[in-house]
């Protein structure tokens, strides 16, 4: 298949006039005691927030994910068909040619996997330009699911946008079959530590927003808060699905 970025979209990616509403603070206290697998995950994450000059969540009882033992991460059949979803939806948003997305209809069949709220959009003829802004960003979104999958090797600083034509490129590059059978998902573990990371990234830059100081350690907010809601998502954070899923501080 060839490239699908034929609607012109830049290596730089999602674009940026329209500005997402940064969440307030909303996970209640827990005021719990860690277990010893929370512990090693919040200290290795401080100590790289440490390392990049980002504040850390002072109380040393709150603020975790879930204990390891009590997580069930998304299957690699779920986490194929969500990468698959957001691409379709990110694309959609570029306003790509109708050749474009039939084509990726074509060799995916993804319309089946969208949730009500992502078919809305992508049949939508007339899009707001709020709607288009949103969807874009989901691209951040397609980069956690290939990271998740083993097509990425790491999960970068978020301090700039992912490169979703890259992205696009990898994920048109294999017949469906082949996306599905090359993916191979990664631990619990590996997830459950980005979920921690991203978690204490997204409380410092909400913790400024509120403030109104500057995003500390040029955090990208927007690029934080999306790979909030897609490792949210992976961990199955308060059983809730996409349309749902809460980037909690």
């Amino acid at each position: 298949m060839s490239s699908l970025l034929s609607c012109g979209q830049a290596p730089s990616a999602p674009v940026q006039e329209v500005k997402m509403e940064t969440p307030a603070v909303s996970k209640p206290v827990e005021n719990i005691t860690p277990t010893v697998d929370q512990q090693r995950r919040r200290a290795a994450s401080e100590a790289i927030c440490v390392a990049h000059n980002i504040p850390v969540y002072p109380n040393r009882n709150a603020l975790f994910v879930a204990q390891e033992d009590s997580v069930t991460i998304r299957t690699k059949e779920e986490v194929v068909t969500r990468a698959l979803a957001l691409c379709f939806v990110e694309l959609k948003s570029e306003s790509a040619d109708k050749t474009v997305l039939a084509a990726f209809e074509q060799q995916y069949q993804v319309m089946q996997f969208l949730t009500a709220a992502e078919k809305t959009f992508v049949l939508a003829e007339h899009p707001t330009p709020q709607d288009l802004a949103n969807a874009n960003w989901r691209a951040e979104g397609t980069h956690v699911m290939l990271w998740a999958l083993g097509y990425v090797d790491s999960l970068s600083f978020p301090d700039a946008v992912c490169n979703v034509t890259a992205d696009v490129d990898l994920i048109s590059s294999f017949t469906a079959t082949q996306f599905r059978d090359k993916a191979k998902l990664r631990s619990k573990k590996e997830i459950l530590d980005q979920a921690d990371l991203i978690l204490r990234y997204d409380w410092a830059c909400t913790s400024a927003n509120l403030q109104q100081q500057g995003t500390p350690g040029n955090l990208n907010p927007e690029v934080v808060l999306e790979r909030h809601v897609a490792l949210n998502w992976l961990i199955n954070y308060m059983n809730q699905a996409w349309d749902d899923v809460s980037p909690d501080t």
